[in-house]
C-alpha cells in the first residue's frame, strides 16, 4: 500500500491563521486510491484503501478515536480503474452517475451534484485547473463563492518534478459533510484521470 499523508488544519490550534476561516488538506501523492488523511492532532483521521487483491473496490474509513475503531464512511466500486458505484456508511451501492450527477451547462461548462444524506446539496465545478465546491440552496441555485477548492499537483515542465502538491481548502461549514465531500472528490478525480 502506498502511504500518503494529507494534513487537515485543526481550528483548535490558535497558532495557524489558516484555521480561522478555512481548513487545508494537503495531498502528497498522485494516487487517489491509497491515502491517509488527518489533521495535526489526528482528531480527524481517514484512510483511503484499495488493496491489490481487491482492486475493484476503494474503501474510505474514518477513525473513531473514542471507540478506538475505524468506521467505513464510503466505498467506491471500480471497473477498469473507473468508478461505477458508490456506497455511503455501508448502505446499498448506487450507480456512480446517479450519486454524482453530471449537469451539463452552457458551452463546455459542466458540474457534478451530490447530497450528503443530511439535506445539504453541493456541486463541483471546474475552475481552470482547480475544482470548486459550492453549496446549492432549496431553489437549486449555487452559492456565489466556493466553500471548498481542490488544487491539483503542479509540475515543473522540463524536469517533471512536483512544484506544488495537491491540496483541498475547505471552509469550516463543510467539516460536518467532510465524509461525503471526500468520497465525491475521490470519485470525481478517478473519473477525470481515466
Amino acid at each position: 500500500m502506498l502511504g500518503v499523508h494529507m494534513a487537515i488544519c485543526d481550528p483548535s490550534l490558535n497558532s495557524n491563521k489558516l484555521c480561522e476561516d478555512k481548513h487545508r488538506v494537503g495531498v502528497r501523492s498522485l494516487s487517489v486510491q491509497n491515502l491517509v488523511i488527518s489533521n495535526p492532532t489526528d482528531t480527524l483521521y481517514y484512510e483511503v484503501l484499495t488493496p491489490e487483491w481487491e482492486s475493484h473496490q476503494t474503501t474510505v474509513r474514518r477513525l473513531d478515536r473514542l471507540a478506538q475503531r475505524y468506521d467505513t464512511v464510503g466505498s467506491i466500486r471500480n471497473q477498469s480503474g473507473k468508478p461505477v458505484a458508490v456506497s455511503m456508511y455501508n448502505g446499498e451501492f448506487i450507480n456512480e452517475e446517479s450519486w454524482l450527477r453530471k449537469i451539463r451547462g452552457l458551452g463546455q461548462e459542466s458540474r457534478w451534484e451530490f447530497d450528503d444524506g443530511e439535506g445539504n446539496y453541493f456541486s463541483w465545478t471546474v475552475a481552470g485547473s482547480n475544482l470548486e465546491l459550492r453549496s446549492i440552496d432549496e431553489d437549486g441555485v449555487q452559492s456565489p463563492n466556493p466553500i471548498a477548492t481542490f488544487y491539483p499537483h503542479k509540475r515543473y515542465v522540463i524536469v517533471r518534478m512536483i512544484s506544488q502538491h495537491a491540496f483541498l481548502e475547505i471552509e469550516s461549514s463543510v467539516v460536518d459533510s467532510l465524509d461525503t465531500v471526500l468520497v465525491s472528490l475521490l470519485v470525481l478525480e478517478q473519473k477525470r484521470r481515466k
